[in-house]
C-alpha cells in the first residue's frame, strides 16, 4: 500500500528538533524530504550530544530519517540559483529561522512564488512573524514558561519544573507538519499554495486545553498539582509495596465505582469504601480529595505494582504503571505497535530508533538519516536537471573561501 504523502516533495531547511521533527512526520507518511545543508556544518544537531554513535549524534539521528541531504551555500547566488531550481519541482519549503533570516537569504515566500506559484511554505519560529515578539530568540524552556505549562507543572509549594519532554520544540513540529498537510488539502480545491506560519508559544497556549478554559470562564488561577487532575479524583501517582509507582485515573463516575469495588473485596480493612457516602459523587471526592488520596494511597501500598496492574486490567479500572523511557519501549503494546524500529545506517550499523505514531494502513519503512551532503550530486542532476559542469560549480561553490 503506497503512503500518503507519496508525490509530495518537500525542501527541509530546518535544524535541531521542531522543524526536522515536522520534516520527519512528513517523511515518514511518504514525502520525499530533502533536507537542505549549509556546507560543511549541517543541521546543527549533527555536533550535539552528549550521546554519538561512531560519530553519528544521536540528537540528529532522532529526527532526520526518511530524508535525503544536499548541502547548498544560501548565501551565495550560485547556492540559491541551485535551490531556486529545486523549489520549481517542490511542493513545500519547511523553516525554522528567526523572521528576518528568509528575506535576508532571498528565499521568502514572495521571492518563492516566482519560481513556483504553487509552493507552501511553511515557518517554525519562537513567537511568529508577527507581534512584539517576532524577533526575540526562543528555545523549549522559554516557551514553556511563557505558556504556563511551567507553572502547572511539578507539585504546589515547589520551583517551577520543566516538562520532561521537549514539549515546546515537539508541539511546535507536529503544529507545523499540521499546517502544511491542510495547506497541502485546500491547495487540491484552489491550486494556490500558501504560507503557513506557526509559533511555538501559540503551540503552548493551545496545550493549556481544558486549564486554560478553566481559568477564562472562572478567573482562577491554575496552579501545580503534582501527578493529579483538578477534577477527575482520583487521579494521582500512588507507591505500591514493591517501591514501584502506579498512576491511577479514574475520571468517570462508573470507573470510580469499580475502582472502590475493586479495593473493597481486595485490600482488608477497605471493605467499606464502595459505600463511604462521602466519596458517592464527583463534588465530594473534591470536597474530600486529602481523604481518599490517604485512604488509596494506603490501599495500594498492600500490593506490588505488578498485582495492581492485573487488578486494573481485571476489573477494567483505569491505572498504570509508571514507566522509566526504557520501560516504554519494552511494553507490549508499544512493541505491537511498531513504535520501536531499527534503521541500517552506513557508519552507524543497525540502530534502534522510535515508530511513526500516525497508522493510516500504509507500509512502513525507515531509510537512514543521511550523512551531510550524501545526496547533493544526485538531486542537483535529477530534479534541479543539472549537467556535471552545473553540478561541479555549486560544489565548488560549497567550499571555504
Amino acid at each position: 500500500m503506497s503512503s500518503p504523502l507519496n508525490g509530495v516533495r518537500v525542501l527541509e531547511l530546518t535544524s535541531v528538533l521542531g522543524g526536522p521533527l515536522a520534516g520527519r512526520i512528513l517523511a515518514d507518511l511518504g514525502a520525499d524530504v530533502i533536507k537542505i545543508e549549509s556546507p560543511g556544518l549541517g543541521d546543527a544537531s549533527r555536533r550535539l550530544g552528549p550521546y554519538f554513535i561512531n560519530g553519528e549524534s544521536a540528537y540528529f539521528l532522532a529526527f532526520n530519517r526518511n530524508k535525503r541531504s544536499v548541502e547548498l551555500n544560501l548565501r551565495k547566488e550560485i547556492g540559491r540559483t541551485a535551490f531556486y531550481a529545486l523549489v520549481k519541482n517542490a511542493d513545500v519549503v519547511l523553516d525554522n529561522f528567526r523572521p528576518g533570516v528568509l528575506n535576508r537569504l532571498h528565499i521568502d515566500h514572495e521571492t518563492l512564488l516566482h519560481h513556483n506559484r504553487n509552493i507552501i511554505s511553511g515557518s517554525l519560529s519562537g513567537f511568529g512573524h508577527t507581534g512584539p515578539y517576532r524577533e526575540r530568540a526562543a528555545f523549549d524552556g522559554v516557551v514553556q514558561a511563557m505558556g504556563g505549562a511551567m507553572s502547572v507543572t511539578g507539585h504546589p509549594g515547589t520551583d517551577p519544573v520543566y516538562m520532561g519532554f521537549p514539549m515546546g520544540d515537539v508541539g511546535g513540529g507536529w503544529g507545523l507538519a499540521l499546517g502544511i498537510l491542510s495547506a497541502l488539502y485546500e491547495r487540491t480545491q484552489t491550486g494556490e499554495g500558501k504560507r503557513v506560519d506557526v509559533s511555538m508559544l501559540d503551540m503552548q497556549v493551545s496545550f493549556q486545553a481544558h486549564l486554560g478554559q478553566f481559568y477564562l470562564s472562572s478567573g482562577n488561577v491554575p496552579s501545580p498539582i503534582g501527578s493529579g487532575h483538578p477534577s477527575n479524583i482520583p487521579a494521582k501517582a500512588f507507591l505500591a509495596s514493591d517501591g514501584k509507582w502506579i498512576q491511577v485515573h479514574c475520571s468517570t463516575e462508573p470507573f470510580w465505582f469499580k475502582l472502590a469495588e475493586l479495593i473493597s473485596v481486595s485490600v482488608p480493612g477497605f471493605e467499606n469504601l464502595a459505600e463511604d457516602l462521602r466519596f458517592k459523587d464527583s463534588d465530594g471526592r473534591i470536597n474530600y480529595r486529602a481523604e481518599l488520596e490517604t485512604l488509596l494511597g494506603a490501599a495500594i501500598a498492600t500490593k506490588t505494582a505488578q498485582a495492581w496492574v492485573d487488578l486494573f486490567v481485571e476489573w477494567d479500572v483505569p491505572g498504570a504503571p509508571i514507566n522509566s523511557i526504557g520501560d516504554a519501549f519494552e511494553d507490549p503494546q508499544v512493541l505491537a505497535r511498531n513504535m520501536l524500529v531499527e534503521i541500517d545506517h552506513p557508519t552507524v550499523g543497525r540502530f534502534k530508533s522510535s515508530g511513526n505514531p500516525i497508522k493510516v494502513g500504509q507500509s512502513e519503512s525507515f531509510s537512514a538519516p543521511p550523512l551531510l551532503g550524501e545526496h547533493t550530486e544526485e538531486i542537483l542532476r535529477s530534479i534541479a536537471g543539472y549537467d556535471e559542469s552545473g553540478i561541479d560549480a555549486v560544489l565548488k561553490s560549497n567550499l571555504p573561501s
